[in-house]
């Protein structure tokens, strides 16, 4: 009997009736979500692919286990359904509800500007020395200026490269985790995360005193640290975990820690 009533209180969450549909508070949630998610897709399509980096993320950690093992990446699904899961218990079930809607929307822009966009261009970076060369130019530089330039991937990963661009690493990462972690921050005030390692900061977050930021810093840092098993160098994973822990000081910023006290209190009513 008891067991039910737990069940029944879990699904009761349902209708908080801070958000109930149609209020004040639900189009505010809801709204941050979609303003988050927009802010997040466009951050990695203009910041992080067109550079390669890793900045964490089941995607981050599969792309290891791929590159090591030749895990295939379609596993990734599972990673992200079990930790959706696991996030629903923990923090109930309007905390999935909202994380399927992020996962969906990032998804959907990130599909859209591709579509609209990207597979015409390619994944242009927005922040560049302002050097960008044709693949002719490219191909009569001596070997040791073209390692000054990176490709412009394309939209199809079998399309032939066009065009070479002299990357702005540091001032690229600094706008790029300026950005993630407010689309990011945005998507934890409402409740939600964009799915993947996110959901066990949010977890570890409700159980202790370790603000969302730090613990993204520490989880995303982490993974971006497993590509040097790769063997690829140093270099992306140090650009990776300098736009992670920008991303996670400002996410601190846009949602304060809460206090040991009041955590203290979440876990006493929960139980």
């Amino acid at each position: 009997m008891q067991e039910k009533s737990k069940i029944g209180a879990w699904f009761a969450q349902l209708n908080d009736s801070k958000e109930r549909f149609g209020s004040k508070e639900f189009f505010i949630a809801y709204g941050k979500i979609i303003i988050g998610c927009i802010i997040f897709a466009l951050a990695d399509l203009f910041f992080v692919v067109p550079y390669g980096l890793a900045p964490g993320g089941v995607y981050g950690l599969m792309s290891v286990f791929h590159n090591l093992w030749g895990s295939p990446m379609a596993l990734v699904i599972y990673m992200d359904v079990a930790l959706l899961i696991i996030g629903s218990i923990f923090l109930g079930p309007r905390f999935g509800i909202k994380t399927i809607l992020s996962i969906f929307l990032i998804w959907f822009v990130t599909w859209i500007t591709e579509y609209l966009f990207i597979r015409h261009t390619g994944y242009r970076p927005l922040i560049f020395t302002g050097d960008m060369i044709s693949a002719a130019d490219y191909a009569n530089l001596s070997d040791q200026l073209k390692e000054l330039y990176l490709p412009v991937a394309q939209f199809k990963d079998l399309a032939p490269v066009t065009e070479y661009f002299r990357p702005w690493n540091i001032l690229n990462v600094l706008v790029g985790g300026l950005a993630y972690g407010i689309g990011i921050a945005i998507i934890f005030s409402a409740g939600a995360t964009s799915g993947g390692s996110d959901i066990i900061a949010m977890i570890v977050n409700k159980y202790s005193g370790i603000s969302l930021g730090m613990l993204v810093i520490i989880i995303d840092s982490t993974i971006a640290l497993s590509s040097l098993a790769l063997g690829q160098g140093i270099d992306l994973p140090i650009y990776s975990i300098i736009l992670v822990y920008i991303e996670g000081k400002v996410i601190d910023l846009i949602v304060p820690p809460t206090k040991k006290d009041d955590k203290k209190e979440e876990i006493k009513q929960a139980a």
